[in-house]
């Protein structure tokens, strides 16, 4: 879909989330609403849908071969998620977001991921999604000298989610995937080599058993993506 004439890129992207799109099983096993969902999430990191832009249901249902209802549940899944939203008489558009929205989000996701983080050192004796973690973990490292991409993300998702299993908390389960951190960080990226280096900070100290170090490592890496938000503004 081309972009609309109207939406302009604020340069500011929502707050993890896709979650469920973003790390939902192979493409060839999903619905066609899970499907639609990935494919506009897709869009939005690589530049396709840009905030503000209408999702017009017509040029959906055309470029994607799927009916009505379809595009319409997938525009409510986006609009739970926090991606879209739907106004009075204009129907479905990308979500705006303010770099001081964006920065409110962070300081939740940090607190929540802090928390995963501190519960996973704390409950990684358990053995219990060890192996998937350390998986995860080294799935993840395979972007380090990579460009930018959407499998990145997907990669980087499936790391939190790997690490919120490890904390054996059911709450922080069902709500960190829905922060959309990856939106945020589509936008305010943290330079590679220093990412890297957070990401390993908290798999150390989380697979060491220290969970102060890991709830420390997980939040200064959230506030370094604050910072850089702070310091595009100006």
């Amino acid at each position: 879909m081309p972009r609309s004439a109207a939406a302009t890129p604020t340069g500011v992207d929502r707050a993890p989330s896709a979650p469920s799109a973003a790390d939902s099983p192979p493409v060839a096993a999903c619905s066609a609403s899970t499907k639609l969902v990935r494919a506009v999430l897709r869009g939005l990191y690589e530049g396709v849908y840009v905030p503000g832009q209408r999702l017009v249901e017509p040029d959906l249902m055309a470029q994607y071969g799927v009916s009505r209802s379809t595009v319409r549940e997938s525009i409510k899944r986006l609009e739970a998620d926090g991606v879209v939203e739907v106004l009075p008489y204009r129907g479905a558009q990308i979500r705006r977001l303010s770099s001081q929205e964006a920065r409110d989000a962070l300081a939740v996701v940090e607190l929540c991921v802090g928390l995963a983080a501190r519960q996973a050192a704390e409950r990684i004796a358990d053995g219990a999604d060890r192996t998937a973690f350390e998986d995860a973990w080294a799935h993840l490292q395979g972007f380090q000298s990579a460009d930018e991409s959407f499998e990145f993300v997907r990669a980087r998702n499936r790391f939190y989610q790997a690490i919120t299993r490890l904390s054996q908390n059911r709450e922080l389960m069902r709500i960190v995937p829905s922060l959309q951190v990856h939106m945020i960080r589509r936008s305010y990226k943290v330079a590679g080599p220093a990412r890297f280096a957070s990401y390993k900070a908290m798999t150390d100290a989380i697979l060491a058993g220290q969970p102060a170090a890991a709830e420390d490592a997980a939040r200064a890496h959230m506030r370094n993506i604050a910072a850089a938000i702070a310091a595009e503004d100006g």
